[in-house]
């Protein structure tokens, strides 16, 4: 039994000194202690809790919210849980999952339902994600924007330049045909009046 008193003596003192990291602002430190002290005890709920808000502070929010979800899979405490679903819900909104952060709000204020900032919380992310479905249905609805006219390309004015250069060699060619067919005329209208 000293054993396991010192094991979780020694778990106590890695979390402590998390803690004062967290204190002092090195959430780097913090969150290094905590892995520490979950390496020792797995399921240590305050290790994890601890270690998603140095990581949220950290600005790890995808890999906080999958720390507050590992602890939700094995807390039995409703208050932590409480806590833990408001937290992710904090890490979510970071995210712009407005779905998500409305379901994890809602489960914390089941687990708190006097908690006036969770319910603040949830109010104000509700109505965002009524606001983006709304602006979502009118996208929908409005036609989109005819395509730009494009000014020509020089590909474009290059065959322009090309088309009137073969209708001018053409007329040309046409003039010098008239041109032949008139001497031919002429040729053959002297001859008759040679007779």
């Amino acid at each position: 039994m000293c054993l396991v008193q010192s094991y979780a003596q020694q778990v106590t003192v890695t979390i402590k000194q998390g803690n004062e990291a967290y204190k002092k602002g090195d959430y780097k430190a913090a969150a290094e202690a905590y892995r520490k002290a979950l390496d020792e005890s797995p399921n240590n709920e305050i290790a994890q809790f601890n270690l998603g808000n140095a990581l949220q502070k950290l600005k790890q929010d995808e890999a906080s919210g999958k720390t507050y979800d590992e602890l939700l899979q094995h807390s039995k405490d409703a208050s932590l849980q409480s806590k833990a679903y408001y937290n992710k819900a904090l890490a979510l909104l970071k995210q712009n999952n407005l779905e998500e952060a409305v379901n994890s709000l809602k489960q914390s204020l089941r687990l708190a339902p006097d908690d006036v900032e969770t319910r603040e919380n949830l109010q104000k992310a509700l109505a965002e994600l009524r606001q983006k479905q709304q602006q979502q249905q009118q996208n929908k609805k409005q036609p989109p924007p005819p395509p730009k006219q494009q000014p020509p390309t020089k590909t474009k004015s290059m065959s322009r330049q090309m088309m009137d250069q073969k209708f001018n060699e053409l007329r040309n060619q046409e003039k010098q045909l008239q041109k032949q067919l008139q001497k031919q005329k002429l040729s053959s209208s002297q001859q008759e009046k040679d007779w």
